[in-house]
């Protein structure tokens, strides 16, 4: 969270409706929301712009009192933190529950650092939470806004509130798009592989609870890092088990989220149990990165675990020849707590950036298929087939469109041949190479 901006946090206990109002201002599913409580753990930041002016909201986990379970004290940890980092609360209250303890030690904590709040009373579209609003006057708050985060009722009133406290000179900072321009990492793997620790020790704060639980990251998470002069948006998702190991509703949803992070990321960092190997499922999240076409780094985590030396350097090895189909991905061992080995990574994730937007000149590109493409029969069964032309059609991925007599029929096995004979000659590492046919 940027202290440069206009912030917005929604605290409240669990399961009044935060994610839903969330969701409802940002005008877009971006916090996962069930009928549970506990759902949201981590804090999830969202720009959002209304009538001219920008802020950045964020949701945050229900706040519970202390307690002994290490979850549950760090969603408290990421509550307090918001509340200290943000510049106005909306604290949002369950309409149909009444007044509870809780909702008063949650008043007196917000009192208690002097944070000026909205008091939002949520579910007003039954009749027993209509009739409930009144008994939160003795909170001592001004005004109550009535609202249904669902069917959004009385979410405008808090928004012209939000704006109106905003200072003049104050636009919020980056615009809402403003981010396009960063480079979007998702950082991906199976549970338990140290994702969200990664992205802590890069943050320099615990941005994202990180614990020894699998599961303990649900949404898919952003977080704005500063590393050698340049700003980089890591997006930390839930862990991606095999479809016949997810049971959990929940599960699925975070998985959903995390698949969903892969289409508007540009790289992904695919974090694997360096010691363990590149197991079945290591490859799956592989083949769900390339169906979206993006560039990839693989970061054999947890480096610093190996037996011995011997083990270290076959283990890395088998790791590289494991890749087989996308072995045109960097390996690069780290250790996350540490941040071993982070300066070689993030040179491996700007080389692949560069190399996802990189175009070869047209008159290069057909000069080089001189000696591996117009002299070589392309396989058919239709006949003499030949290439005329090539041209690079496109980038993010590299996209290359080959002129031919006939399309038609042309075996998989040409197009890896074209697709390792253009990494050859320009390289190409961390990126997909997409090929295209067309007749002349």
């Amino acid at each position: 969270m940027s202290r440069g901006e206009f912030t917005v946090a929604l605290v409240g206990r669990p399961n009044v409706g935060k994610s839903t109002l969330f969701n409802r201002i940002a005008g877009k599913r971006r916090a996962i929301t069930f009928d549970q409580p506990g759902i949201t753990r981590d804090l999830v930041a969202q720009p959002v712009e209304y009538d001219g002016r920008r802020f950045r909201l964020i949701d945050t986990g229900g706040y519970l009192p202390g307690g002994d379970d290490d979850i549950l004290s760090k969603v408290r940890g990421q509550v307090l933190r918001a509340v200290y980092e943000s510049d106005l609360v909306v604290f949002l209250v369950d309409s149909r529950d009444g007044l509870l303890p809780l909702d008063k030690e949650i008043a007196g904590m917000l009192r208690e650092r002097e944070k000026p709040f909205l008091l939002a009373a949520n579910k007003v579209d039954a009749t027993e939470g209509r009739g409930g609003v009144e008994q939160f006057h003795a909170l001592s708050v001004e005004r109550i806004y009535p609202v249904s985060a669902e069917h959004g009722t009385g979410v405008s009133e808090i928004l012209e509130e939000i704006v109106s406290r905003m200072p003049e000179a104050d636009f919020g900072g980056e615009a809402p798009g403003d981010s396009d321009a960063v480079p979007r990492i998702a950082i991906v793997g199976r549970p338990n592989v140290g994702k969200s620790t990664l992205v802590n020790t890069l943050a320099g704060f615990d941005r994202v609870i990180a614990s020894e639980q699998p599961g303990t990251t649900r949404d898919a998470i952003d977080v704005m890092v500063h590393r050698d002069g340049r700003r980089y948006l890591l997006i930390d998702t839930a862990g991606i088990r095999a479809k016949r190991k997810t049971e959990d509703v929940i599960e699925k949803f975070s998985v959903i989220k995390s698949l969903d992070s892969l289409k508007r990321c540009e790289l992904a960092v695919l974090l694997i149990d360096a010691p363990s190997g590149l197991g079945h499922q290591d490859r799956q999240i592989l083949r769900y990165i390339l169906d979206e076409e993006r560039a990839v780094v693989v970061a054999a985590n947890k480096d610093d675990q190996w037996p011995g030396p011997e083990e270290r350097r076959k283990g890395l090895r088998g790791i590289q020849e494991g890749l087989e189909y996308v072995s045109f991905a960097p390996v690069v061992p780290t250790a996350a707590p540490t941040g071993k080995g982070f300066p070689l990574l993030f040179r491996k994730i700007e080389e692949a950036i560069a190399n996802f937007h990189h175009r070869v000149p047209t008159g290069l590109l057909n000069r080089m298929a001189q000696a591996f493409l117009y002299t070589v029969p392309i396989p058919s069964q239709r006949g003499r087939n030949r290439a005329f032309y090539i041209t690079q059609a496109g980038v993010a991925p590299p996209s290359f469109a080959v002129f031919v007599k006939d399309r038609r029929g042309i075996p998989d096995s040409f197009t890896r041949y074209l697709q390792n004979k253009i990494r050859d000659r320009f390289g190409f590492e961390g990126v997909p190479v997409r090929i295209v046919y067309r007749e002349r």
